[in-house]
């Protein structure tokens, strides 16, 4: 798949997975899925699920590690500050450098130009929080978050996930 219409489809995804309502239990929901598909495929992932003002659902598996946190938090703040998904931003910056410029004030410390963070978008509200993943490729972590709203949903995750590369 091109750059270009991967991106279309990222795009898509941002516009089409969205809530009527989020609370506690719908964070949970995504959070639960998450961690059960990654334990299931064996894979070591931190995971969360947040609103601005604070997280609703953390969760890690076995082979994550505290680096996972840190990247979680760094990809939430990336979502807040852009209102998009992190792997819309790496797509959108093609081989520009992994850092946002300096002329956006932005500490690298603090912000990660990685896939992997999902906006959570309310339907007449707008983007309320976020789903993060960390600990696989990019485009791994981006697809996590993407099948868990998918599924909290109702929708068939097979129609708006990346094919597989």
């Amino acid at each position: 798949m091109s750059s270009k219409s991967e991106l279309d489809k990222v795009i898509a995804q941002e516009r089409a997975l969205v809530f009527t309502q989020f609370d506690e239990n719908v964070a949970f929901a995504i959070g639960a899925h998450i961690r059960d598909a990654a334990n299931a495929a064996g894979q070591g992932i931190a995971m969360e699920v947040r609103l601005w003002d604070r997280p609703l659902f953390y969760g890690a598996t076995a082979g994550s590690s505290a680096s996972n946190k840190h990247w979680i938090e760094r990809k939430a703040y990336t979502v807040r500050m852009l209102m998009k998904s992190t792997y819309r931003v790496v797509l959108e910056r093609g081989d520009k450098p992994r850092v946002f410029e300096e002329n956006w004030g932005l500490d690298p410390r603090d912000y990660a130009i990685a896939g992997g963070g999902f906006p959570i978008s309310v339907a007449g509200v707008g983007v309320v929080g976020a789903a993060i993943v960390s600990g696989v490729p990019e485009r791994d972590d981006h697809g996590y978050v993407v099948a868990a709203i998918c599924s909290v949903l109702g929708l068939d995750a097979a129609e708006y996930m990346l094919p597989a590369l």
